[in-house]
């Protein structure tokens, strides 16, 4: 006759064991366990940018003056100096004009305008337009954002724009007091700005924020005042799929303790240049501070 095996019986002082031991104590030690056991993940994560080390620093100089960074550094932003396109039906913040120019494939030299126009109520509609003669003619305004429900009028950060001259696309940034809750939010076209698709929240944050944006290929940057930060910061959103997903948010682009306001952006391949304006206490001028910085390889699934 075969012999049967053995069955296996805790010792006795533990047989009850886990009935002996409280269930909160047993789910707080599980809960030890899967924080340790992320600890390795964590630490593997250096995020989706590798910054160089150091800054670089300017003086601001004219500060009425718009300016804009380049791959080849900080300039004065000529292109906010081309005649601005009609309104629509309303009336133009002024200063809330951003233009971006671009040459596309086929030598032609496009610009694509965004701006606020005001309600009576004192909301706002963000509104478009687009020119082939740099600014002497613009296309109808179309609507890229009418959902504002704020009583502001003027007293609201101008918005951001880039244009994509390879694939067409504009894209556009700004903060907006919607229904849902007032944040940074984007939006853009896929057909040289004749129509602008839903838009979706970069961060939510009741205050008011400067934005700037870039574009490059499939990449696209938005960079912007953190809403929710205790002291200035600039905060990033990265996308590798042409705006359609943002896969990374909430990165923070400026260093710690850094007195970060009005951001600008430029990237180029994988290259990002985030610059920022430093006001220091007393007579000190102003600054723009530089930070560059690689997008890793694979960081946004690509």
């Amino acid at each position: 006759m075969a012999r049967s095996r053995p069955e296996c019986r805790p010792a006795a002082p533990f047989a009850n064991l886990r009935a002996m031991i409280p269930s909160s104590w047993r789910h707080a030690a599980r809960a030890c366990v899967l924080a340790l056991a992320m600890l390795p993940l964590a630490a593997c994560d250096r995020g989706p940018v590798e910054w160089t080390e150091g800054t670089s620093r300017q003086e601001l100089g004219d500060t009425t003056r718009p300016w804009r960074l380049t791959a080849n550094g900080v300039q004065r932003d000529v292109a906010q100096d081309a005649v601005p396109p009609a309104d629509y039906q309303g009336r133009a913040c002024p200063g809330s004009l951003r233009i971006a120019v671009e040459r596309d494939a086929r030598g032609r030299t496009l610009a694509a305008a965004v701006w606020w126009s005001i309600r009576p109520d004192s909301s706002a509609r963000l509104v478009s337009a687009m020119s082939a003669d740099l600014g002497r003619t613009w296309s109808p305004p179309v609507m890229v954002d009418s959902l504002d429900r704020s009583g502001r009028g003027c007293a609201r950060p101008a918005p951001a724009v880039a244009f994509e001259s390879r694939s067409g696309y504009v894209h556009v940034a700004y903060f907006l007091e919607a229904v849902e809750g007032p944040g940074v939010f984007f939006a853009h076209s896929m057909d040289e700005g004749q129509l602008f698709h839903a838009p979706v929240p970069i961060v939510y944050g009741e205050r008011p924020s400067r934005v700037a944006i870039a574009a490059s290929g499939d990449t696209v940057v938005v960079v912007y005042e953190d809403p929710n930060a205790r002291q200035p910061a600039i905060g990033l959103a990265l996308s590798r799929t042409q705006g359609h997903l943002f896969e990374r948010k909430a990165i923070t682009a400026s260093p710690p303790a850094a007195p970060a306001r009005e951001p600008q952006v430029s990237i180029a391949g994988r290259t990002l240049q985030v610059a920022w304006v430093e006001r220091p206490p007393g007579d000190a001028p102003p600054a723009i501070v530089v930070r560059r910085g690689e997008i890793r390889e694979g960081a946004l699934g690509d």
